[in-house]
């Protein structure tokens, strides 16, 4: 008798686990979703490694592929001058495929985009400003911590055109964020 209590409060406490079905965890067509993401910005050349900072809003046109607009900023050092620094803010548009594995959806993406850098450089004029275009690709995973957020990490390769004579703003970036479907 005692086995069979065990066995029917085992039974209702994991009945009473809330679970999310696996449709509210599928995108659907026209959903919205926005986030943000904080990261590293790994730059090419002779520059440090770098806190970045960016927000995104994702539209699906089905459930599986999506068009994103990210807005980033990273300002990395450069080498051995401490207070000398690239800016770069960062204005990219994105394809984005993804896959469901329940609450796992790997992604893949790839864009182009408009690169805002400028060199700030302490004690000295700061040069101009420049607008760099560029391509990205990458790739990542979200986690469904409900039926509409997700707990998202993504890398990502920006290669930015690069003037002779001026520093290159290409990098890999590594995130994670926080993304709310609507």
């Amino acid at each position: 008798m005692t086995r069979l209590i065990r066995l029917v409060c085992i039974i209702a406490a994991l009945s009473s686990i809330s679970v999310v079905p696996a449709t509210a965890q599928t995108p659907d067509t026209g959903m919205v979703a926005v986030g943000a993401d904080v990261g590293s910005l790994l730059p090419d050349g002779v520059f440090e490694p770098a806190l970045t900072l960016g927000g995104f809003a994702e539209w699906y046109s089905s459930p599986r592929v999506s068009v994103r607009a990210m807005l980033a900023w990273a300002s990395p050092g450069v080498e051995s001058r401490t207070e000398d620094h690239f800016r770069q803010v960062k204005l990219l548009f994105n394809g984005v495929y993804n896959w469901e594995y329940g609450v796992w959806h790997p992604f893949v993406t790839a864009g182009t985009g408009f690169y805002f850098v400028r060199l700030l450089l302490n004690d000295r004029p700061d040069p101009d400003g420049e607008t760099r275009g560029g391509i990205n690709f990458g790739g990542g995973v979200e986690f469904f911590t409900t039926g509409m957020t997700t707990i998202k990490g993504e890398a990502r390769w920006d290669l930015v055109s690069h003037p002779p004579g001026q520093p290159d703003a290409t990098g890999f970036t590594i995130t994670i964020g926080l993304k709310q479907y609507f």
